[in-house]
Parts: structure tokens; sequence; C-alpha cells
């Protein structure tokens, strides 16, 4: 082994004085051979001219094998020995050698210091290292040092605030907020979200670190709030604003917008720079932040020279002063610091692995996830199974939400690199988690070779321990670490629980208050505090909340729980004055309006209790709970107490046997909805759902039920048991949602009831709609529907088939409106009958004034979201580079191919809003999106080339085309339009396989609304312009004995593409053959497939929109011999059968063709050749067929010893309606004759 090391040990030597570059070490490092790398970059660092480079990639390769320290300590000799550290420490700042916690050790400080200290960088370095040894000390509870520190960063402070403006789906970004910017002045009054009514205000406290966080002083999220301060210079000076945020931003200075980032992003401080002119005398700087996906919304401002350096000289108030407005040309944005240096080094050495990997290091620290990407994708080209190169990805993908992405890495990370930290990490805890503490222990020990015993291999130790019972070992191991561990939370936890519970100790509790002294742990703090309070010792434990306030006076969480302490110790003064302080922080704060209310209430101060309840219920209508404390405080009923409540018991008892059901499977004993609307529009509801269960049949449907419910909506499952015939009831097991009745039976009743609560949000949060089934396909004794609404809040309703009168009465502030049907018999299924929605009675109700509101809400989502950003500008100037002279129809195919081709359908809850479509940046950073998501990443990408675009939601055909007969937002698909010279072209962008410009017969006729400024009402989708779904084919058949050899060349497009693609694209070739014998097995048992080919099968390779194939098989004993002759029938490919429509009388719906015909149009010429000296007994029978739905002919002309035959079918119309089902039954049974018509040859 040591011969082996000598060698590669002078083979890397060799290599590094043979290269002018270190690209082999980096090619060893994305190899994951890091042995061979961190030799070779170990003997690079002793050079000079490769000491920089090495550092740096020993350093990132500290993250794979080895403790953080080491890396560390390259990055300080970087430091101290590289001519300009400067943009390589920026770059691998957040990196873990520099980042792994907050507390730092002693080198760590010192290197701190001296990079506070140095003037040859620029004040970015300086100011990240002050940030970063106030965050020590901050977690140290030494809140001197922290703030000496944090003062030194150069942030601007006295900040006046106001909103907040609507922001969903970044809906207020593009906004003109022309008053804001109008009225700097304290007592003007602004309205915002929900026409909340606000001005301008200071604000008590800030964070520590100073970076000034919206999320402590209103409510951020999907929020657009403003703040503004005032800058006096002492003369004009030059100067340049830094600013760094989370969540997007705009930045005026004397009203001059400067700085204006759509996109949402979490960076560090310095991101945007952009050179001002300061005036003498005061200046108002203006920033806008807004957040609808960020997840935080912040900023940090420094107005600086030139070199970063803050300028001292200014001063700022909060108070409005008089300025000069700002009419130069506005200045171009700089780069921030480091970009400049690697661009051009990648200019002068554009194959360095080092700058292409500073570059992607400096746009994850901004945020620029698309930037990122490029770089690490094609660097992952050259090496895809690289472990450094994915965690960037799986970093990168953790900014832009991409699970799925990060749990494909992981995978890799295991499978390629099966040693390194994160793969032996991410094994271990499959161990663990599955109790194999052996194998579990196998992988620490790996772990443990690489960290040494640091506290994460020790805490795994532990758990192992743990698990084991193996008490002793556990308490030699923490009395063995504890002194080296006083800032771990875990261990010191560890041996307070061994001085409290095994050795009693009456001192424990001193272990952890230690520990809460030195470290900012709130968490422990409480812990500590409710240990105090438990042994009654009030006042230590409250003497650690006000020591924590002390330190933390901008702390929501701190006041409101130590607010709740007082209340449970009943001294309601001193929890008042906390949420009255909170109240001077966030003045608006809905949860804390609704604590006083309970405070209040509890110490006999109704008066104050109402208007408490009250001001929360104006910040947050859909308080629920806070809706019915209030109405108590009131005297006032419950409102759920308004409805009469269904009698279970008596409805059991009463209900009927099968006899009196012969035909049914289950009766629906009561199916009932009791819905209450607010006066705000808040609206919760009540389902009850009684049946019993007469048949298994019945009892297979009904043993599961699932709760519908949607993403704005809470739902709370009151009662959900089986009703056994002697009484006894047994409850369901309950799955969140998901219902399952065990034990039942026949003659048992399934009884339900659950809440529904409706939490709509910006303009819809007003409003509410709802339909309602009174028949669908089961036997319904009793079917009702009771609204309780406010009386000042308008609405309509209407039925889809029958009208049913509501009874109407007054109830208090209400009125109830009571729709009740009783023994409403089941509709019973027919074949090829509408969906459901088109047959049944269904109850609409909607308080929104018509479809224009829908389309104007929808339209200022959607804008919003489709507006152009730098990764859409690249995508569309990276699709048309080099493709000079295209019209705007040829571009929007390239970018419908685009996004089919790159963007993978997925449609999950937890990543997505049903109804907010994503950024379009955040579409393309993970390749995967919904309907909406696609459908908007188009209109941005058309937008961006030129090209007028729009979207429209569709209600598709599957769930009715008599639907939505009021205003709602029930819509379950969104599509796209592109118009151009007047002509519209409509693009579905869901499917992969689909042809530009084409649809499935199935969603013709949906419900859609075009979503622009003059839609008004709902359209029955049938555009003027689409690529038709026809089938052409081609066939050869010759007759041998009783088979039928064949060749068939075949033509399809429109979603007869898609549909051939969709089969076969994905299968070997043998597999295809094999698929192609499955589905002719099912209309020809015996059979022999010879071969099978496509053209344009693959999209990606594909030249036209038509898909071809060609095939030869042989259809065995399709012929029977009856005396002396050969019947058999014509292998139609597109043939129709008498069975595929089954009507019987009476009927009492329509028939829906498209679940009869796929196609617009096929056709097909089939030439039979006879045997020879055969002849047909007598000529094949021409038919013609036509009527409003279907054209239908086959003709034949005998040509020699070959029949050919040409067979045409188009579709008209596609519902044939209830008065002319006999004419299309007599119809259709004609077809499917003249298709099966026999013929005899002898």
């Amino acid at each position: 082994m040591k011969f082996k090391l000598l060698i590669l040990s002078i083979l890397v030597s060799s290599s590094i004085q043979a290269q002018t570059n270190l690209n082999p070490g980096w090619e060893y490092f994305f190899k994951n051979n890091r042995t061979a790398a961190r030799d070779f970059f170990t003997k690079a660092a002793l050079k000079p001219a490769f000491s920089d480079e090495a550092n740096v990639a020993l350093s990132m390769m500290t993250e794979m094998d080895r403790p953080n320290k080491e890396g560390f300590n390259y990055l300080n000799k970087l430091a101290n020995t590289a001519k300009n550290p400067q943009p390589y420490l920026v770059a691998l700042w957040s990196d873990l050698p520099n980042n792994a916690s907050r507390i730092k050790t002693a080198d760590q400080l010192e290197f701190y210091k001296k990079l506070a200290a140095r003037k040859d960088v620029d004040g970015t370095i300086n100011a990240l290292a002050y940030a970063s040894l106030g965050s020590h000390f901050e977690e140290k509870k030494q809140y001197a040092e922290a703030d000496q520190y944090f003062n030194k960063i150069g942030e601007i402070e006295n900040w006046l605030i106001t909103g907040e403006y609507e922001n969903i789906s970044t809906s207020g970004f593009d906004k003109q907020y022309d008053d804001i910017l109008a009225h700097p002045e304290l007592n003007y009054v602004f309205t915002g979200k929900k026409n909340r009514k606000f001005s301008w205000r200071t604000v008590p406290y800030v964070r520590h670190d100073k970076w000034f966080d919206f999320t402590y002083y209103n409510t951020y999220e999907n929020a657009l709030q403003f703040a503004q301060t005032f800058v006096n210079a002492p003369a004009s000076t030059t100067a340049q604003l830094r600013i760094g945020v989370s969540g997007s931003v705009k930045v005026w200075v004397n009203d001059q917008l400067l700085i204006s980032e759509s996109e949402e992003r979490n960076n560090d401080l310095d991101a945007y720079i952009v050179p001002i002119k300061l005036n003498q005398g005061y200046n108002r700087v203006l920033v806008q932040i807004g957040e609808s996906y960020a997840g935080r919304s912040n900023f940090m401002l420094r107005l600086t020279d030139a070199n970063g350096t803050p300028l001292n000289n200014l001063s700022t108030t909060s108070t409005p002063q008089a300025y000069s407005k700002e009419t130069n040309p506005v200045p171009a944005q700089l780069k921030p610091v480091g970009f400049k240096y690697f661009e051009d080094a990648l200019k002068a050495k554009p194959q360095s692995y080092l700058n292409q990997l500073m570059m992607a290091k400096l746009y994850l620290r901004l945020g620029n996830v698309f930037d990122a990407r490029l770089i690490l994708e094609k660097l992952k080209k050259q090496f895809p199974e690289s472990t450094y190169l994915n965690l960037m990805m799986i970093e990168l993908f953790v900014k832009a939400d991409n699970r799925t992405g990060i749990e494909t890495l992981k995978e890799e990370i295991k499978t390629h690199d099966p040693e390194c930290s994160l793969a032996l990490e991410l094994v271990y805890t499959e161990h663990f988690q599955q109790n194999d503490y052996v194998r579990a222990k196998e992988v620490l020990a790996k772990l443990e070779k690489i960290y040494g015993e640091d506290e994460s291999v020790l805490l795994k130790k532990l758990n192992i321990l743990g698990q084991e019972k193996k008490q002793p070992e556990i308490i030699a191991l923490v009395e063995k670490i504890y002194p080296q561990y006083l800032s771990s939370a875990d261990i010191v936890n560890l041996k307070y629980l061994i001085e409290v519970q095994i050795r009693k100790n009456p001192k424990a509790i001193d272990i952890l208050q230690k520990y809460i002294d030195e470290n900012n742990d709130y968490k422990a703090a409480k812990y500590v505090a409710k240990l105090h309070l438990d042994k009654g010792e009030t006042d230590a434990g409250i003497d650690i909340y006000k020591k924590e306030l002390a330190n933390d006076p901008i702390g929501f969480s701190i006041y409101t729980d130590l607010a709740g302490i007082y209340y449970q110790l009943q001294q309601y003064d001193e929890a008042e004055k906390l949420y009255l302080k909170v109240l001077e922080i966030d003045p608006n704060n809905a949860f804390v309006y609704s604590q006083l209310g309970t405070l209040y209430n509890a110490n006999k101060q109704k008066e104050k209790s109402v208007k408490a309840y009250e001001k929360s219920l104006q910040i947050n209508p859909n308080n629920y709970t806070v809706i019915q404390l209030l109405r108590t405080l009131q005297d006032k009923k419950a409102v759920f107490d308004y409805f009469d409540k269904p009698d279970v018991k008596t409805l059991v008892s009463k209900a009927p046997s099968k006899t009196e059901y012969p035909d049914g499977q289950v009766v629906v004993l009561n199916n009932e909805v009791q819905k209450v609307v607010y006066e705000n529009g808040g609206s919760e509801e009540k389902h009850f759902f009684t049946a019993k269960i007469l048949t298994q049949k019945g009892l297979e449907s009904f043993k599961e039920y699932a709760i519908s419910y949607n993403n704005d909506q809470n739902y709370a499952v009151e009662i959900a048991e089986v009703i056994k015939a002697n009484g006894t009831k047994v409850p369901a097991e309950t799955n969140n949602n998901e219902l399952v009745f065990t034990n039942l039976e026949i003659g048992d009743v399934i009884n339900i009831r659950y809440k529904i609560e409706n939490f709509h949000v910006g303009a819809m949060s007003t409003h509410f709609w709802d339909s309602f089934y009174f028949s669908d396909g089961l036997d319904n004794l009793n079917i009702k529907y009771s609204l309780l609404i406010h009386r000042d809040k308008a609405f309509k309703y209407v039925f889809s088939q029958q009208d049913i009168a509501p009874v109407k009465t007054a109830k208090d502030e209400f009125d109830l409106y009571v729709w009740e049907k009783n023994k409403q018999e089941a509709l019973r299924y027919e074949d090829k009958m509408p969906p459901m929605d088109d047959v049944t009675n269904m109850l609409y109700i909607s308080s929104i004034p018509d479809w224009k509101f829908i389309a104007d809400w929808y339209d200022n989502i959607a804008s919003a979201k489709a507006r152009s950003s730098y990764e859409i500008k690249t995508i569309v100037n990276d699709l048309f580079a080099g493709k000079s002279n295209l019209d705007d129809l040829t571009k929007i195919k390239m970018i419908y191919n685009y996004i089919v081709t790159n963007i993978a359908y997925s449609s999950v809850s937890f990543r997505q809003s049903g109804i907010i479509p994503q950024n379009p940046a955040t579409v393309i950073n993970t390749r995967i999106g919904d309907c909406k998501d696609v459908s908007t990443l188009f209109v941005s990408m058309c937008k961006e080339a030129g090209i007028t675009a729009t979207l429209a939601l569709a209600n598709t055909r599957d769930r009715g085309q008599n639907t939505l007969l009021l205003p709602s937002i029930e819509f379950n698909h969104c599509i796209a339009k592109s118009t151009i010279g007047g002509k519209d072209y409509w693009v579905e962008l869901t499917s992969g396989t689909l042809p530009f410009n084409t649809f499935s017969n199935t969603f013709l006729g949906s419900n859609i609304l075009e979503i622009n400024k003059t839609s008004t009402a709902l359209t029955k989708f049938n555009p003027g312009i689409r690529g038709k779904n026809m089938m052409g084919y081609k066939t050869e058949v010759k007759l041998e004995n009783a088979d039928m050899t064949i060749k068939e060349t075949n033509w399809n497009t429109g979603s007869m593409s898609s549909y051939i693609r969709s089969v076969f694209n994905d299968l070997s070739s043998a597999d295809q053959i094999k698929k192609m014998k499955e589905e002719l097995t099912g209309v020809y048992p015996e059979n022999e497939i010879y071969n099978l080919s496509f053209t344009n099968l693959n999209t990606s390779k594909s030249t036209s929109d038509t898909v071809g194939t060609a095939c030869s098989y042989k259809l065995l004993n399709v012929s029977k011999s009856v005396a002396g002759m050969s019947i058999f029938s014509i292998p139609w490919s597109n043939k129709s059968y008498a069975t595929a429509l089954q009507v019987v009388s009476p009927r009492k719906f329509g028939i829906d063709l498209t679940q009869l015909f796929g196609v617009d149009e096929s056709n097909q010429e089939l030439s039979l050749e006879l045997p020879t000296g055969k002849a047909m007994v007598q000529p094949f029978k021409a038919v013609q067929l036509s009527n409003d739905f279907v054209d239908f002919k086959i003709e034949s002309v005998q040509q020699g010893n070959k029949l050919v035959l040409k067979r045409s079918f188009a579709l008209k119309k596609d519902y044939v309606p209830l008065d002319k089902i006999d004419q299309f039954k007599a119809f259709y049974k004609e077809m499917a004759e003249a298709d099966d018509q026999q013929l005899a040859m002898k």
C-alpha cells in the first residue's frame, strides 16, 4: 500500500509541474477520487502560483469527508496568503467550513476580527465579518459585544413603515402606489389589504443583527410593505446604495426608482448595488418589499463609498423632511462583489473549473438559481456522478423548492459515492429508523473515522445506546463529554436528566440555568421556566421570561408566552400590559386582539372584550373560533343552533329495507349541508350523511369514504361511525380525511358528520360560492341544503334542472334559506350518458357579482406571474438564437415544443396552490408544473417574444357542459391562447405527446373563461383553428385459406397521434410488437405480428405532427367454411361494433358521442386480394349513411382479383338529444352492420 501511495504521489507531483492549471485536480475531485484530489491540491498549495486555488479546493473538499475545522483552516490560509482573497471569500462565505455554526472558535473569531479590520477589501467583506462576530456573541448572550459589532455594519436606520398591500401571486409588485410616493407625511391615510386604513408609523425595536424585518411588524405573508427614512448629507455626495433582501424589492431615492427586482430572493447584504447622488440636506429613501413565496420579508440597506465603506458623515431621521426630487437619468446597477473578478477570469480561462464553481456559488449566494443552474448543469454533463456538484445542486433545489430533485440527488450520492459523509448520514438514518442498530453502528464507525467524536457523532452514539437501553454506558459517555459541550442543548439536557432522575440532585436545574444564561436558546429558556413554574417557583419562572424580553425586546413569542402565564395566574393587568406591548410592535395582530378579548372577558370587562374580538375579526374575518366567542359574549346563539338537527336515531329506526328498494345498493337516509355565511364573507359548513347498506356491492362502495376538501379549507370530523341493527355504534378508523368503516355489514348504517371552514384570500375573501346535488346515483329519502346568511350579504341561486323553492325565515341578523327534497329516486346509469353534473339537479349559489369579476381577479394574479424575468429572457433568446426571419406562428410552435418537452406535468397539493400559478422562473428551474403553471409560462414566453397570449380557465367536459350556472372558481384546468394576425391558436400544455393546437374530442365543448380585460362570460370551447383528430389507413389484405395476411400503413393526427405516442413511444421494438398483439387479440384472438415501425413517434425527433405506422400481421382462422364457401368479414381497423352502444328504453338522457367516437374523421382504403380461381359469391353491398351527427360511407370496386374498398367516417355533432335517440340508434345499427357484413367467396 505504501508503494502504491508513493507512486501516486510521484504521478501527482509530475502532473502539477506539467500543467499550467489545476483542472486535473478538479477532475479527480469531480470523479469522487478525493484521495488523489487532496494529494494533488496539497502539493499544489506549496507553489505560490497555485496556492489560492488549491486552498479553495481543499476547503471545499472537507465538506465531503473531513471536519469543518479543517476546511476553515484552508480559508484562513487563503485570507492570509492570497493577494486578493476577496472574491473567493465572498463566494465561499456560506459554505460549511465558514458557516457550520453561529458560535465560532477562538481561531475563527480571530479570523473575522482580522477581516473586519482589513482596508484592502471591499466593505462587503468587512460587513460580513462584523455580522459573523455579532452573531457569535448574540448566540452567547453577550449582547453588549454583539451590538458593538452589529453597529459597525453601517446599515441605515430610523425607518417609518406602512402597509400591508395585497400581493397574492406577486400581484402587488407591478402596481403603482402613487399615494405612497406622493405622501411621505405622517398623517396621510392609505388604504390597503381588506380596505384597512393605515399611515406611516415608527417601530419600537429592531433585530440585533440590524436586518429590518417586516415579519415582526405586520402580517407579511402575501403582502407588500413600505419603509422610508430621511438621510441628511452635509454636502452633495456620490455614494453607493447597497441592499440585501428577503422578498421582491424596489428602492427609490428622492422618488427616483433605482432598483426593481420582482424575483423574490433570500440573499445576503449588498446583493443589489446602485450608484446614487445624495443632495445636500435631506434625501428620501423609500423601500418596497413584497412576499408571496419567499417565506420572509426583510432588508438591510447600506449607503457606502465606492469601496463599500459606510459613509459615517450621514444621519437619518424618521421624521419626514423636505427633499428635492431626483430628475437625472437613472444610473445602471453595479455587480456585487466578486462578480466582475470571476467574469473576467472566465473570459480569460473559460474552461477553468474553479472560475465556473465560484460563479455558481456567487449566483447561489444572491438567490439567482437560474444562472447557477446553467453553470452546474454544464459541469454535471461532464461529471454526472460528482458528489460535490450534486451537493451544490441540492442547495439550488432547496432555494427552488424542488423536493423531488433533492431526493433524486440524495439517491444518486448514495449510489455513486457511498463512503462520503452525506451518503453515510443518509444510510445511518435509514438503519436507525428501521431499528437496525447493528448496521447503524457500522455506519457510525465510518462517520467517526471522518469527523472524530464531534457532537453529531456523539449524539448518534447516545441515541443508539438509548434504544439499546444501556443506561450505564449513556451516563459514562455524557459525564465524559459534558465539559466539552456546554453549548450543546442536547448534551446539556442529558446531563440534567441524569442528575435529576438518576442522582436525584436537588440542584440539577442549575445545569440548565447555566446553559440558558450563556446560550441564546429561547426554547430551552421556556423549558427551564416551566420547570420552575411547575414546582410553584413562580417568580423564578417569570424572571426567566423577563430576562429573555430584556435581551430580545422584539421577540413576539416571549411577550405572548409570558402573557399566557400571567393569564393562567389570573394576573390580568400584567398580561394586558404585555399584549399591548406587542401591539406597539404589530398593531394589526389579529391573534393578540383575540387573546385580549379572552383576557378581558375573564376579567369581567365585557365591553373591552367585545371591542377586542371585533378588532381581531376586522383583521382576520375567517377566525371562526373568535366569531363563536364573540357571539357567546354577546349572548347570541351559536350559529349552528339556528338549524334543525338531523334525528339520526329516528332516521335509522325508520330506514327502509331491501324489499322497498329492490334495485338499490344503498339508500341514503339523509344528505344535508348546513352552511353559514357571515357579513364579511367568511363561511363554514357542516355536512351530514347517513346511509343504509343494502347489498354487498353497496358495502364495497361505502366501506371507505374520503372527505373532499381544498387547499383553502380546514376540515374536522365530528362523527364517523357504523350503527348496527341493534343500535351499537362502532367508530370508523380515520386517517386524515380518509374514513374506513371496519366490520361493516349488510343492513348497517354509516353515519358521518364533518365540518368545513373556508379561508378564501384576496378579492375572494369576501365572497362565497357552492354547489349541491339534489339528485344523484343513489336513492335519497331526504336531501337538504340550508343556508344561514347575514341579511346584508347579497347572493344568487339557481337550479340546473328543476327549481325548488326555499323556505325562508328570519334568524336574528341572519336569514335562513332551506331547500329540501324528499324521496328522490336514483338516477340510473345509461350507456354513453352525459356527465353526472349535466343530468343531476344541482343547486348553484354565489355572491360573486359576475364572470367579469372572476376574469379580472385571475387576470390580476396571472398577469403578475406572467411578467418577464431573467430566466424567461434567456430561454426565449436561446430558443430563437441563430434563427432569423422566424414568423410568429413558428415562434409559438417553438415555445410550445420547448415547454412540453422540458417541463413535466405534476400537480401535488404540497407544491402548488389550487388557484395561483407558480412563478414561471420557478417552473423553469424545477422543470415541473401543473396546467396553470405551464400555461402561464407559455404566456410569459410569448409576451417576451412580442406575441399576444392569454390564459383561459376551463371546466372540462367530463364535469359537464351545462354547469357553472353562477360565477365561481370551480375550474379544474387551464389552457392558453396566442393571437397572431387576428387568429387564435389554442394550446394544451400538459401533454408531451399532443401536437400543437390540437385537443381531444372529449375536451371540445368544455366551459372556459378567457382571462383578459374584456371577458364577461363563459364560452363553450370550440376553436375556429385546431388540428383535426384524424386517422387514415391503407391496407392490403390477402386471403389464404382461413387466414388473412395484412400489410398496413396508418397515419394519425391530433389526439390520435398523441394516443399512439403515449402507448408506444417508451417501449422497445419487442415490447411495441407485444403491445400491438395485446390490442389486436381483443378483437382477433389468434394472430401473428411480423413487424411494426413508426414515423414521428418521438416528439423530440419528429419532423411532423402526423404519426405514421407500418405493420404486417396475420389473422388466423377468421374465415369459416360453409357449403363450400368461405365466409368472412372485412378487418376494418376502426370498426364500429353494435355492442358499443346499448340503448335501453325508456331512456332519460341523451348520448355523448365523444364516448363512442374518438376521431373527427377516419378513412381507410382496403385492397382485398382473392386467391387464384376464387370469386365473390355476390357483390359487396355499398353503404352511404348520413344524419345530423355522422357521415358514413363504404364503397367498393372490383379490380381483377382484388376488391378495393373505401370506408370514410366524419363526426359532425357530438351530442344526440333525447328526442333523436331512436333515430340515431337505428343509424348506428346500420353502421355496425355495414362494418360487419359477411362476404362469401367460392
